[in-house]
């Protein structure tokens, strides 16, 4: 919000509050933009009908909707790493209970049955995969814990700390999948290092993302504007200069490109910070739908689920578009996408707005619709 030009110039503010707005501002716009992607990439997989898929522009759309969830996890670790680190206890306490019910969530969305005992009983071997499949909440869950606990034993030293687990993770990747750990180890474990059970997103890439995040939101996003932006523009180039040399050089015909290379992973990491000096930049104006973007970015749990809602259902109930799945094209599709973004906007509103008014008593509800859930899975016969 811009302010009157007083007749004076006053002394200038703190710069914890010059720059935590528009911070702030510019993260959950990028947030928002990942989101909204994600969500578009999401519809066209389930939506558009064999036919459609198999034209150049689903094909090109796939092209942007495959750095989606990286930059969802890299902006999850963004803000994470904004925050003065080591946390006090209480703080650590509070955001490693929000890390875990961010896991929780992402394992409720997999649930086969809405009983623990019909789930252990009937579940077939293709539910219980995709149970216990490491999916971007996971990683962003299990990343971030990491990131908590490595705060608190190496203390202000934990970006450099991070920073080469991020670099390590990235490079073991190919002999991770390589051995195919997820096929030794039981499926609850396993399922967090390879591809090979049916995880989405495992560790191993994927963690580098939300790792990387963090160590950026720290070196980048406490900056002042002008060198915040230096730093994103020099970093992002260099990292994509080191996947395009590692694939040149090295890595070309040994290790599958589009996989879990470590070019692909460092190009894609320095396009994401690239992506983000390009909304920081366009964030200054504030041009019209920036700050919708923005409210969509700090609700993104709220959109990650709600869309999934409404395209695949759950335990609880069908989606409402699932009926219309493979059989749309891409005008069809596109009204639908249309359609749901006001929805997942005002979803956004309304819980930001209580969020805001009664902090308190929204924390209460999701306590009560959390314990609710629980009783009932864990209680329920069939």
């Amino acid at each position: 919000m811009s302010l009157p030009a007083p007749a004076l110039p006053p002394a200038p503010p703190p710069a914890a509050h010059v720059h935590g707005h528009n911070r702030e501002l510019y993260i959950d716009a990028f947030r928002g933009l990942m989101a909204l992607v994600m969500v578009q990439g999401h519809l066209c997989d389930h939506l558009l009908s064999p036919a459609a898929r198999a034209l150049g522009l689903y094909q090109f759309q796939a092209m942007f909707h495959g750095s989606t969830a990286p930059g969802f996890l890299f902006a999850s670790g963004f803000v994470a790493g904004l925050p003065r680190a080591p946390l006090s206890w209480k703080a650590s306490v509070r955001r490693a209970r929000r890390i875990l019910f961010v896991m929780a969530v992402g394992y409720a969305l997999h649930l086969p049955y809405f009983s623990l005992a019909k789930t252990m009983s009937q579940g077939s071997p293709a539910e219980l995969r995709a149970l216990f499949a490491c999916d971007a909440l996971q990683a962003i869950a299990v990343s971030q814990l990491v990131v908590l606990a490595i705060q608190w034993m190496v203390g202000r030293r934990w970006t450099l700390a991070t920073g080469l687990l991020a670099v390590a993770v990235i490079a073991a990747g190919p002999a991770v999948w390589d051995a195919r750990l997820s096929e030794r180890w039981p499926l609850a474990i396993g399922s967090y290092f390879d591809v090979n059970t049916g995880s989405h997103f495992p560790l191993f890439p994927f963690a580098a993302f939300v790792l990387a995040g963090t160590v950026a939101g720290a070196a980048v996003g406490r900056q002042e504007p002008g060198k915040r932006r230096r730093r994103a523009l020099r970093a992002g180039l260099a990292l994509i200069a080191l996947g395009w040399a590692l694939e040149v050089f090295w890595l070309g015909g040994r290790v599958f490109f589009w996989g879990v290379s470590p070019a692909y992973t460092f190009i894609r990491l320095g396009a994401l910070l690239l992506v983000l000096l390009l909304v920081d930049i366009v964030g200054q104006r504030e041009p019209p739908g920036f700050r919708a973007l923005a409210l969509l970015g700090r609700e993104t749990l709220l959109v990650f689920v709600l869309h999934l809602q409404l395209l695949y259902g759950g335990v609880l109930a069908a989606g409402p578009l699932q009926p219309l799945a493979g059989r749309l094209g891409f005008g069809a599709a596109a009204v639908a996408l249309v359609a749901m973004i006001p929805v997942l906007f005002v979803a956004a509103w309304l819980w930001h707005r209580l969020k805001s008014r009664a902090p308190h008593e929204a924390t209460l509800l999701l306590v009560f619709l959390g314990t609710a859930f629980a009783f009932e899975f864990l209680t329920r016969p069939w």
